[in-house]
């Protein structure tokens, strides 16, 4: 064990490894700042990449470039690495992505020289998200019943997105909570129906006929994003005298996409039908897993689904809470388990941080063993993803989301670095301190915003100075700016006052901020003279 006063502020790591990209952070951490529920982890950002799976032969290959790009020899290395991922994770180690690429943290520890790399799965980053927020503010949750949360009870978490993730935390003895991961999304589908209504029965057979006759259908079958359109699917199937045609036409244009179903949600329409199918069942796994857990400190409803379909929570007496409450003689339990749907859209990459500097707590006090002995991981005792690409059997598509995702990505993390031999030609004709949106930060969140220095140089390049290795670096060049758009953001999309905005041809939009109306005014003044030259 180390003495936690005599250590000095550490580098900790954390990624959010999906299917196609790849986000890393480094903070800056003081290991005796405490970690305070309902308030993010403590640390400072130093800097933040995005990278495209497709463009690397491995998740130790992106690593390692961006920490040879970020850790020069002057500066430290991460002491410990959380890794959200998305798959099965056993053992530290997991198969993920449609690339299928094996991570395993004892073997990138050695690889990297991080004295601990954990692997976890990308859901339970979610769930140690919960653990940062604020159960009072409007912005972080929305509470769906008015019961008092129990201090040192489990936490529960499902949301529906893709799949149907799952996961549950517990406090040791000490109060820091745990979070373990669920498949609980693949359990079977249980059909439900008053009196002789078997619509959900029926669903369940055309499903199993569906999915090449399998015996079982999984609950994420029905209750996720894929899971509307097979409820859509089944009714049209079912009704074809209701199927409104023009909608349908959309829906088989814009396979699996269940915003159409939504936005022709109808009072009366197969797609409202099949949007309260959806909203039983899914308020009924989440009464499930409530009388399974009893979290009685809380269940998190998340998910790009859920915050999407935000309206179906509202109703006490709607169709989710009544599924919710359903569960014959123990249905008493749930009006002890508060209910709170999650309104932020950051809770991975949240928890992944705070999950890395409780680990380096945990290291640094001798809490925990040093990394595994490296094994030979037998690929096939580790749960396979949901497709790879190169397999025969319809993954083409696959690909293509990778190479459009690629391509998008490219373009994005487009810098240039400026050389000693191209100094001059970029020293600043007007310079100050912006507030600088990142490229995967989210505009309503203050903490996504970065303080940095930037200048217009004499060549009408758009500079800014990298925090993390105090380079100059080209944000975009004069050619880039020529057919810019620039403008000012209504402040109603912005958490900062005094922002704008510039768009680029071929570049997501950007978004700056002054320190006042003065600033912000002159910055677009000075752009705008650069598209004059």
């Amino acid at each position: 064990p180390i003495r936690m006063a005599s250590v000095g502020r550490q580098v900790v790591l954390s990624a959010d490894c999906g299917g196609t990209t790849t986000r890393l952070q480094l903070y800056s951490v003081d290991p005796n700042s405490p970690l305070v529920d309902e308030e993010l982890a403590p640390g400072d950002l130093l800097c933040e990449e995005k990278y495209p799976n497709l463009l690397f032969k491995s998740l130790d290959d992106i690593i390692e470039l961006f920490l040879r790009d970020n850790c020069g020899p002057e500066k430290s290395r991460p002491t410990v690495a959380v890794l959200a991922v998305a798959g099965v994770v056993t053992d530290n180690a997991c198969r993920f992505t449609n690339l299928d690429w094996i991570v395993d943290g004892a073997k990138l520890s050695k690889t990297l020289s991080i004295p601990r790399v954990e692997v976890i799965n990308d859901f339970v980053a979610q769930g140690y998200g919960m653990l940062t927020l604020n159960i009072l503010n409007d912005d972080d949750v929305q509470k769906l019943n008015d019961v008092t949360p129990q201090r040192g009870a489990p936490i529960a978490c499902i949301g529906a997105g893709t799949g149907l993730g799952q996961c549950f935390l517990v406090a040791d003895p000490s109060g820091d909570y745990h979070c373990y991961p669920s498949e609980g999304g693949h359990v079977e589908f249980a059909p439900r129906g008053e009196g002789c209504d078997r619509v959900q029965e029926e669903m369940l057979r055309y499903l199993k006929i569906k999915f090449s006759g399998w015996n079982r259908i999984s609950v994420e079958r029905v209750v996720s994003g894929k899971g509307i359109c097979n409820i859509y699917e089944f009714l049209a199937y079912t009704f074809p005298q209701r199927v409104d045609k023009v909608m349908h036409r959309e829906f088989l244009h814009k396979a699996g996409d269940a915003s159409v179903i939504a936005r022709h949600a109808k009072e009366g329409s197969l797609c409202q039908e099949a949007l309260d199918i959806f909203a039983a069942c899914y308020g009924s796994q989440c009464g499930s897993m409530s009388i399974q857990f009893m979290p009685f400190r809380g269940l998190f409803i998340t998910g790009g689904v859920s915050k999407k379909m935000s309206h179906i929570f509202e109703d006490k007496e709607g169709i989710f809470m009544s599924a919710y409450g359903d569960k014959g003689r123990v249905s008493p339990l749930l009006d002890q388990v508060p209910l709170y749907l999650v309104k932020n859209d950051d809770m991975g990459q949240r928890g992944a941080h705070r999950r890395a500097v409780q680990l380096l707590k945990e290291h640094l006090s001798g809490r925990i063993r040093e990394a595994e002995e490296l094994v030979d991981r037998d690929r096939d005792h580790l749960v396979a993803p949901r497709g790879f690409v190169g397999e025969a059997d319809g993954h083409a598509g696959e690909v293509q989301k990778l190479v459009s995702a690629f391509r998008e990505l490219t373009v994005r993390n487009r810098r240039l670095n400026i050389g000693k031999e191209q100094e001059d030609e970029y020293q600043p004709v007007f310079k100050t301190m912006l507030w600088r949106l990142p490229r995967s930060g989210y505009r309503m969140t203050p903490e996504d915003w970065m303080h940095r220095e930037m200048w217009i140089a004499k060549n009408g390049s758009l500079c800014y100075k990298s925090h993390a290795t105090g380079e100059g670096l080209v944000y975009w060049t004069k050619e880039d700016l020529a057919n810019a758009t620039i403008g000012i953001t209504d402040e109603s999309n912005t958490s900062r006052p005094w922002t704008f905005h510039i768009e680029v041809e071929g570049f997501q939009p950007s978004f700056f901020s002054a320190e006042s109306q003065e600033g912000r005014d002159l910055w677009i003044q000075q752009l705008k003279e650069i598209q004059k030259k």
